[in-house]
């Protein structure tokens, strides 16, 4: 019969990534791909019908919607249509809204609309289609959600998408929860990057963000779509080309396009044939005479009306023009236009200028730019010519002064055909575009008119939110090596949302060298210190970026031709954190032409070199004083009454006149690496320039941790600063143990998504280990996800220096482990690596795995298992290891068991997970509770769940029950994660934990648990070694109370002790006996060899210590015996290392 074991429920977290029974979603597959053109307006899709139209398909992108548009390639599955849906349905899904298409995200679906094409023999290829919101159920209270819609592009199906920032649709505040009409519906159209030009499958997708608010979410539709290549040629607009202002002489002749492009004219007599489209390019009439007068007008702006002054023509003649246009893609106007026009017959007073338009481009606001200038001439006047400037814009009669909005010209100032120069400046009173225009008047003249622009900003204040900022801020980007990557706007990594920029060379072509620099600074009007700050994130492993700074660049050349000096950019060494550089001090650069630029170089493309580098929020301001230097410093373990090595940093400081520099207790300083002291003087002069100062540890005590900060006194100036740490506790005094999860650990598996498990590079993922670990220099290390053991092995070799000889337990029990290996997903073990040196196992087994079995043969269920599979129990089969260790640290020996866990892992924010793991960790408890309660337990691993509260929020922690359980555990990281520790490098979560039995509470050194960044230390840690950080925790072991004296002359009237152990030169032996015993002690190897003569002891009622010479053994481990009569009274092991 079944046998029912019930104990009490625990719960469980799995995360999509760590499940091993079958897939929720399966693969995303790509729609079939459409010819061009192609339009679709969803007429013919009937509202209740769930088939997507050809070339169509939705898609979960993610299970984690977010504030950043997701662009993995990866997409996590095919979407059904759901048939019939209106405003008022709040389910997450694909919909068909009668006649559109859309889709409605929740808090565990990033959905997105997908379509594809192929291109081949197209080029210019343009996206057209109507967005719109649906439901809308925004109320400013409890529904207040703002997203946004977005259309992303890639090449294929398996590079990353890139989103068409140009193309954000915003769903607004109207509310709406029925029917099916869209609101705020906008045209967009769009033309996609060049290299969708000409290949086989182009894939774009329609997908959201989240912008602000909470509460329900908004849904977004999309109709009305076309793609195709650029074949309609410019169209004009209404009344244009048109002709104006006849004079004798000539006329205006006018164009206006509703895109970009360019208008080719010709001016022949009037009654001429029409010229061919070619002839009139040309320049020329019907019989390809060259015309009276031709030329071409640059179209560079949609809507604005161009003219082209046309002059030197003869009194009272007849004329025709006629014109033709093509657009940027050159598709030419089928018909030409042609306009007829006769010259004056009289002589008409005229004003012509050299220019129709100024752009002042880019001026720091509440300055003027420099004077840009112009030609007037004036013909047949009778009268003054009068200039009025409007807006932001003044004029003058000369380049430097009287600068003003009106200007009169006397008429004599035109005899003679002469021209006269009209000097321009532009002021923006603030920041954005300005436009105006001068106007030029002169009695029976027709008015003249140039227009005006520029754009106002503030050079010393840059978030990069707009996504033009490249474009419309003075900020530019210059590429001097490689022309296919350059720095860009990026809404997926920022500081301060929705925006930052950002460079990653790994696709160019070859090196890169792209170059970001500021607009023109007017360092110069800073009264004090002009302090730079900025925000800055380095992800993947390759070159530093460099902070520079120049006085002579002209603002628009290649940079490389002006003189450039490197600053201290204080960047970020660790990945994927943003890290703020401050106070990096220009008083050195005060000019009216200072520029800093970010310089992002490689040697080549790809590979280890190409890191990916993002700018943000960078800030000059005008400061009286800064304090610049924080140095964090580390010093390890040094030994009490000892100096460690020094450690240097650049003291920086302006404002505060001469300043003093103080160490914390147990620390000292010197600028001359030399003469240490307690505090340091720097001058006014070396606090402005920068001043080296050492530091170092020299630990009067023993402690576990020794830490500080330096004062820094000035003028005004009382302030703590950096942070400097040691321990003087030396490791060999203490019990050291780590929890640390490996990441697939040396796996090659290929998932079916195409994406191989873990880090990529097995060998860099060995070595980095082998670091952390050496780091660490730690007894013991209960380790998770093992994948390849030949991996283990070169890790242990790796570990197994400076007298360390490391060992393994390998369980035998992952998920899954009682089927075949998938071949596309690896094992997960379960080891404990232990100093063999410092531990040595006594035996090792698989908890659970009796009542495991049962339940996989149907013999045994677990009652109320969450799901009611029993055998989902400890993520079907990955079951706790527990391994019993005899630790020998100074001479103390103690028995500890050590269980291993890696709990069942989350999948978002799915309760069934976290009740699942809570349940298999009561189970742990419980069976603890029965069948060790005075046992030394340290309970371990990868709990996937805090210990203070859950991850999956509003809930309490898993462990609950033993974490409130305080007269039998001790979670030794409870009070770090109450403090904001994580273990979990890739969200911050803390997953990692160690729990003790009370027996061993005692032992614990206190305040010991911490976790271990090692993103310190290792580069791109997180992408290259595991996305787990260690956690370690120390102990200062006591003999158990088993193994005490009374209990040994109870039994043998005997109790022996013997130090140190480990053992170099000789140990000690003591002996209390209850009577003078005559005893021989020998010593053998592990082989049962006798090493060596017998040695002769006697016991007394009273301590007494013999020395044991064992110099001359190898190094090993020795079993020695105590003999009284013959008979073996006592025997333990010695280890000479």
């Amino acid at each position: 019969m079944k046998h029912n074991y019930y104990f009490r429920h625990l719960v469980a977290f799995l995360s999509f990534f760590c499940c091993f029974s079958a897939s929720v979603f399966a693969q995303a597959t790509s729609p079939l791909t459409q010819d061009l053109p192609f339009s679709q307006n969803f007429l013919t899709l009937d509202a209740a019908s769930a088939v997507y139209p050809a070339g169509f398909q939705g898609w979960t992108a993610s299970i984690t919607p977010g504030s950043s548009f997701n662009t993995t390639a990866t997409q996590v599955a095919d979407r059904a249509l759901v048939a019939s849906s209106t405003a008022g349905t709040s389910s997450g899904n694909i919909h068909n809204y009668d006649g559109k298409i859309g889709f409605l995200n929740t808090g565990s679906l990033d959905l997105a609309l997908g379509f594809a094409f192929k291109t081949v023999g197209r080029s210019r290829i343009a996206v057209e289609y109507d967005a719109m919101v649906i439901r809308n159920p925004y109320n400013g209270t409890t529904n207040s959600r703002i997203n946004e819609l977005v259309l992303q592009y890639r090449v294929g199906t398996t590079d990353a998408f890139s989103t068409l920032l140009p193309t954000m649709y915003s769903s607004g505040i109207t509310a709406q929860t029925a029917g099916t009409t869209g609101l705020n519906i906008q045209k967009i159209k769009i033309v996609l990057p060049t290299e969708c030009d000409n290949k086989e499958l182009i894939q774009i997708r329609w997908i959201s963000r989240q912008v602000s608010g909470g509460g329900s979410r908004p849904s977004f539709a999309v109709d009305n779509i076309s793609v195709n290549n650029d074949v309609t040629p410019a169209v004009n607009a209404d009344g244009f080309p048109k002709i104006s202002n006849i004079l004798s002489d000539g006329f205006d002749f006018s164009t206006q396009l509703n895109e970009t492009g360019k208008t080719y004219f010709v001016v022949l007599s009037s009654g001429s044939a029409a010229p061919s489209a070619a002839q009139i390019k040309a320049g020329t009439n019907a019989t390809d005479t060259a015309a009276l007068q031709a030329g071409v007008i640059e179209i560079t702006a949609a809507t604005v009306a161009y003219v082209k002054n046309i002059t030197g023509l003869t009194l009272a003649t007849a004329y025709v023009v006629y014109s033709i246009s093509e657009d940027a893609s050159e598709n030419i106007q089928t018909e030409s236009n042609k306009l007829d026009v006769v010259t004056s017959s009289v002589v008409v007073p005229s004003l012509s200028t050299t220019k129709t338009a100024l752009d002042f481009s880019f001026v720091e606001q509440n300055f003027s730019s420099t004077a840009l200038n112009y030609q007037i001439e004036a013909f047949n006047i009778t009268g003054a010519v009068t200039l009025t400037a409007s807006g932001n814009f003044t004029i003058s009669k000369n380049e430097t002064t009287n600068f003003q909005t009106a200007l009169v010209f006397p008429s004599q100032d035109f005899n003679n055909n002469t021209t006269s120069t009209i000097y321009v400046r532009f002021t923006p009173s603030t920041t954005g575009v300005f436009t105006g225009q001068i106007s030029h008047e002169s009695t029976g003249a027709s008015t003249k008119t140039v227009a005006l622009s520029g754009t106002g900003i503030n050079p010393y204040i840059q978030d990069f939110n707009d996504s033009k900022v490249l474009t419309n801020s003075g900020w530019t980007e210059y590429s001097v090596a490689g022309d296919k990557i350059k720095w860009v706007s990026t809404n997926t990594r920022f500081n301060s949302s929705p925006a930052a920029v950002q460079m990653n060379g790994y696709s160019e072509t070859g090196a890169s060298k792209d170059w970001l620099i500021s607009p023109n600074l007017r360092l110069d009007t800073f009264d004090k210190f002009p302090l730079l700050s900025f925000y800055s994130r380095k992800f993947f492993a390759g070159t530093p970026l460099k902070l520079m700074v120049s006085v002579d660049y002209d603002g628009k050349s290649n940079p490389e031709t002006a003189t450039w000096i490197t600053l201290e950019g204080d960047f970020p060494t660790t990945t994927g954190t943003f890290k703020q550089s401050q106070y990096i001090n220009l008083a050195a650069y005060k000019t009216n032409h200072t520029y800093v630029a970010w310089v992002y170089e490689t040697i080549v493309s790809g590979g280890y070199d190409t890191a990916e580098w993002t700018v943000d929020d960078v800030k000059i301001s005008n400061e009286a004083s800064f304090l610049a230097s924080n140095p964090n410093f580390n010093f390890g373990e040094v030994a009490a009454n000892t100096a460690s090595t020094s450690q240097s940093f650049i003291f920086m400081a302006g404002g505060y006149g001469d300043i003093t520099v103080t160490a914390p207790a147990d620390y000292q300083l010197s600028v001359d690496n030399s003469n240490f002291q307690s505090s340091v003087s720097v001058s006014a002069a070396d606090g402005v320039a920068g001043k080296i100062i050492y530091a170092r540890f020299f630990p009067s005590s023993k402690a576990l941790s020794i830490s500080g900060r330096l004062t820094v006194v000035g003028t005004g100036l009382n302030q703590e600063t950096g942070s400097l740490k040691g321990s003087s506790l030396p490791k060999t005094e203490t019990f050291d143990i780590v929890t640390y999860n490996l990441e697939f650990f040396g796996s090659n598996v290929i998932g079916s998504t195409g994406t191989e498990f873990g880090p990529t590079d097995d060998a860099l993922q060995i070595e980095n280990v082998a670091k952390v670990m050496n780091t660490l220099n730690a007894d013991v290390y209960s380790v998770q996800e093992v994948s390849d053991d030949a991996a283990l092995e070169t890790l242990i070799q790796k570990i197994s220096i400076n007298g360390k000889t490391f060992a393994k337990v390998i369980s035998p029990a992952w998920s899954y482990s009682f089927n075949a290996p998938t071949p596309d997903f690896p094992a997960q073990k379960l080891v404990v690596l232990y100093n063999t040196q410092t531990s040595s196992v006594k035996k090792s087994r698989v908890m659970f795995s009796k009542l495991f079995d049962d339940i996989r043969a149907g013999n045994a269920t677990l009652p109320d298992y969450p799901g009611g599979n029993s055998a989902s129990f400890f993520s079907s089969g990955r079951l706790p290891q527990m391994v019993e260790i005899e630790t020998n640290i100074g001479g103390v020996k103690k028995d500890i068991k050590i269980i291993n866990i890696h709990a069942r892992a989350n999948s978002g924010s799915d309760i069934a997970r976290y009740n699942m793991r809570k349940y298999d960790a009561e189970l742990l408890k419980d069976s603890l509770d029965v069948h060790y309660p005075d046992a030394n337990l340290i309970i371990l691993g990868d709990y996937n769940d805090d210990v203070d509260e859950s991850v999956i929020a509003g809930n309490p922690s898993s462990y609950q029950k033993m974490i409130e359980d305080v007269a039998r555990y001790n979670p030794l990281t409870l009070e770090i994660s109450k403090t904001g520790a994580f273990s979990y490098l890739s969200s911050g979560g803390f997953l990692d934990h160690i729990t003790i039995s009370n027996e061993l509470t005692s032992d614990y050194v206190a305040n010991s648990t911490s976790v271990y960044d090692p993103r310190l230390d290792v580069a791109n840690y997180v992408n290259t070694t595991s996305d787990h950080g260690p956690v370690i925790a120390r102990f200062k072991l006591k003999a158990d109370a088993a193994l005490s004296t009374n209990d040994l002359i109870a039994t043998n009237g005997l109790s022996v002790v013997t130090y140190p152990n480990p053992a170099s030169e000789s140990f000690s032996v003591v002996i209390i006996s209850e009577n003078a015993h005559d005893l021989k002690l020998n010593i053998y190897d592990i082989s049962g060899r006798s090493m060596g003569h017998t040695i002769k002891l006697k016991g007394v009622n009273s301590e007494n210590a013999t020395r044991i010479d064992i110099a001359k053994l190898p190094v090993g481990i020795y079993i020695y015996t105590l003999s009284n009569d013959n008979k073996v009274v006592f025997k333990d092991k010695i280890v000479k290392k």
